[in-house]
């Protein structure tokens, strides 16, 4: 009871976490984006792979790191696009030296803001940055307390 002789209850709320955000997924080559096994629709490409690329996803703090690495490409036919908020689509050819075709997606978790992302390329390193943002999302549950013998 408070001082006024009102009786007084109070909340406390306890905070569930949200549950973490998926890590980024290099899709497979043969699989669409929503993740289904997809038709022979690119056997018309006659690209050669590039053997000599690569590509590394790190997982930073405050972003993803990606280095994708493109000897031989030039950086006028190199592409990044994205695709429904969550996919990023790296593309590169090469029309000199044997030709050569490189082509990755890469699924990221909601923390991933695919609108700034950022790139560089050295001729030889294309080194792209994914920010992740902060989740501001905990989940409450109110919890009343009402002291014994009285309702509210």
């Amino acid at each position: 009871m408070s001082s006024s002789g009102t009786s007084s209850s109070s909340s406390s709320s306890s905070s569930l976490p949200y549950p973490g955000p998926e890590p980024p997924v290099i899709l497979p080559e043969n699989y669409n984006d929503d993740g289904r096994p997809s038709s022979s629709s690119r056997a018309f490409l006659s690209s050669t792979p590039a053997t000599d690329s690569s590509i590394e996803v790190h997982t930073k703090q405050h972003e993803y790191q990606l280095l994708v690495r493109l000897p031989g490409f030039n950086f006028d036919s190199i592409t990044l696009a994205t695709k429904r908020k969550r996919i990023l689509h790296v593309v590169a050819d090469r029309w000199e030296n044997g030709g050569g075709h490189f082509e990755r997606r890469i699924a990221f978790g909601y923390d991933a803001d695919l609108n700034h992302v950022k790139a560089a390329f050295d001729g030889e390193m294309l080194r792209i940055s994914i920010p992740r943002r902060i989740s501001p999302v905990t989940i409450h549950s109110q919890t009343r307390i009402t002291p014994i013998g009285r309702s509210s």
